[in-house]
C-alpha cells in the first residue's frame, strides 16, 4: 500500500474485516468509544463528540459556562480514549464562530482568541495519556444554513450566515493551529469537507482552493479520507464518497497518500466497495 501507517476504517466495517485487510479503526463522532472494548487491538484513534444536551459543543463560547461544559466533555473523553492500549489520536471538530438556532439555547456564538486558549488547555490534558489532539476542518454547512442547491454561489454572503465553524479556509485552518503553538496539537485533513469548501467558489478556482488545504504538510498528522463531486453542486454536500469515486484530483489523492499522518476512509458502506476503493488506493 506503500502508505506509512496502516490504514484505518470506521468500527462500521466490522473486526472480522478490518482483521482480514489489515486495517485499524477509529471511532465515529456518534459513537461511544467504550461501546468498543472488542476492537482494542485496532483502535488507534476516536472521533470526539459534538453535542451535549441537546446542544451543539462550543469550546470557543463567550458563554463561559457553556465553554467549560464543552471542555469537560472532551476531558471526559480523553480519559475514556486513554483506557483503550492502542489509542493515540483524538479528532476534535474546529469550533463554531456563529450557530444561531432555535434549537441552541447555548453557545451560540465563538471568539478566536477563547477557541485558541481551549485548544493549548485540551492539549495539555491529553499529553497527560499520550493522546495527540488533531484539530478538523468542518464542512460548509450548506444544508444547515437553509442554502438552495439550486442558489449560485455569487449571491451567497457567508459573513452573514448564522452557521459558520472556525477554520472553514485553509490559511485559518492552518494559523489556528500554529497560533496554539502546542506540541501535542495537530491538524486533521478532511478531504470532503474542502471539497464543500471549494464550492465557495467559481469552478475554476475550486482545485487550486482545496489544494491550499495542503500548503502545510508537515502540520496535518490525520486525514479522513473520502471523495466528493468537486465539479457539480452534489459537492456543496458532504458526500464522503469512496476515494477514486468523485472528481477531487487524483494528484490530490497521491498527496494525501503521501502524507506523514494516520489515513482513515472516512465512510463504510459494503465489504466489496472498500476493497475495490482499496484496490484503487494501491494504483496510486
Amino acid at each position: 500500500m506503500h502508505t506509512k501507517y496502516k490504514l484505518s476504517s470506521p468500527v462500521a466495517t466490522g473486526l472480522e474485516t478490518l482483521h482480514r485487510l489489515d486495517l485499524n479503526a477509529e471511532t465515529s463522532l456518534r459513537d461511544d468509544v467504550k461501546d468498543f472494548v472488542d476492537f482494542a487491538d485496532v483502535l488507534t484513534s476516536a472521533h470526539a463528540p459534538t453535542s451535549v444536551n441537546g446542544n451543539r459543543m462550543n469550546i470557543a463560547a463567550t458563554d463561559r459556562d457553556f465553554r467549560d461544559t464543552s471542555m469537560s466533555v472532551l476531558f471526559d473523553y480523553i480519559d475514556r480514549c486513554a483506557e483503550f492500549p492502542n489509542i493515540r489520536q483524538l479528532n476534535v471538530h474546529y469550533a463554531h464562530k456563529r450557530w444561531i438556532s432555535d434549537e441552541q439555547t447555548q453557545g451560540q456564538i465563538g471568539d478566536y482568541e477563547i477557541h485558541i486558549s481551549s485548544i493549548r488547555e485540551l492539549g495539555d490534558y491529553s499529553a497527560k495519556h499520550d493522546i495527540q489532539i488533531v484539530l478538523e476542518n468542518q464542512n460548509s454547512q450548506w444544508k444547515d444554513n437553509n442554502i438552495s442547491v439550486e442558489t449560485p454561489f455569487s449571491e451567497i454572503d457567508w459573513d452573514n450566515q448564522n452557521r459558520e465553524a472556525f477554520g472553514m479556509a485553509p490559511e485559518e485552518w492552518i494559523q489556528m493551529c500554529v497560533d496554539a503553538d502546542h506540541e501535542n496539537v495537530k491538524l486533521c485533513l478532511d478531504s470532503s469537507h474542502i471539497c464543500t469548501y471549494s464550492h465557495r467558489f467559481p469552478e475554476s478556482e475550486r482545485e487550486n482552493k482545496i489544494f491550499k488545504f495542503l500548503s502545510k504538510p508537515e502540520l496535518i498528522d490525520h486525514v479522513h479520507w473520502s471523495d466528493n463531486y468537486l465539479y457539480d453542486n452534489r459537492g456543496r454536500s458532504d458526500s464522503h464518497l469512496p476515494v477514486g469515486k468523485g472528481s477531487l484530483p487524483v494528484d490530490l489523492h497521491r498527496s494525501i497518500k503521501e502524507l506523514d499522518a494516520t489515513l482513515l476512509l472516512e465512510h463504510f458502506y459494503t465489504i466489496e466497495d472498500l476493497e475495490q476503493e482499496l484496490e484503487w488506493i494501491n494504483s496510486l
